[in-house]
């Protein structure tokens, strides 16, 4: 498949007008298994099923915790992974889940207990834009292997999915997303580059869609500044040109 290159201007390190910076969406607003239900509404609502139980919850896993229902999601250090390298950069703070159990005996909203739903698939995360988003990148934390577990993200414009990437893709030479940097396993974290809609020939998305495999987290949302309707200002963030 080929990539249509990205804004000339930010390739070559420079912001496409009308300025802006991009928008990071990091959930430390949330606390250690707060449920999720319209805290980042209108930029951004978030759904979440889980396939394996009567409920669908998504919450707050605070990685920066010990002794929790999975210790897979505490760092750092990080076992692997591109935010392994540098032990001073890959605090992670709180994290998405999707909540394997859904006890919270006081009715704050809290999780007593929070963990990762483990069976495979586990389920999704839907995330609607209240305005087309034309990038969408983030952080994977604890997807184990080569991700047969079908993780994926699915990318939609006006109610139709546009593009598909499987995790695998960010770890498969022959893909247009290959990043060497990334190594996907136990108790490892991962940046995910921001990807381009124009990658596809959209300029923006309306909807993307995280299919979770199994056990795992996932946080730093990156998407435009809403005021924004261009690719802009991602330099900083690691945005590198597609071949």
């Amino acid at each position: 498949m080929k990539i249509p290159m990205v804004c000339a201007a930010v390739a070559a390190g420079l912001a496409c007008a009308p300025t802006a910076h991009a928008q990071v969406f990091t959930f430390d607003s949330l606390v250690h298994g707060e449920i999720l239900t319209n805290q980042f509404e209108p930029t951004m609502a978030v759904t979440g099923f889980n396939y394996r139980r009567p409920h669908d919850i998504i919450a707050g896993f605070d990685t920066s915790l010990t002794n929790t229902a999975d210790p897979d999601l505490q760092g750092p250090p990080w076992s692997g992974g591109n935010l392994a390298i540098d032990a001073d950069s890959v605090a992670l703070g709180t994290a998405l889940i999707i909540a394997q159990d859904d006890t919270d005996a006081n009715g704050d909203g809290i999780l007593d207990n929070p963990d990762d739903e483990g069976l495979r698939p586990a389920g999704r995360m839907e995330l609607d834009f209240a305005s087309p988003i034309p990038v969408f990148g983030l952080d994977i934390i604890d997807i184990e292997g080569r991700v047969s577990e079908q993780s994926r993200l699915v990318f939609f414009v006006n109610g139709s999915a546009v593009a598909r990437i499987d995790f695998g893709d960010f770890e498969d030479p022959s893909s247009a997303y290959y990043d060497p940097t990334v190594q996907f396993g136990n108790n490892t974290a991962n940046r995910i580059q921001p990807i381009p809609a124009s990658d596809f020939g959209y300029t923006g998305f309306d909807r993307v869609i995280i299919y979770v495999g199994g056990s795992s987290a996932y946080d730093t949302f990156v998407i435009p500044a809403p005021a924004s309707g261009l690719l802009v200002g991602l330099v900083g963030l690691g945005l590198r040109r597609r071949r």
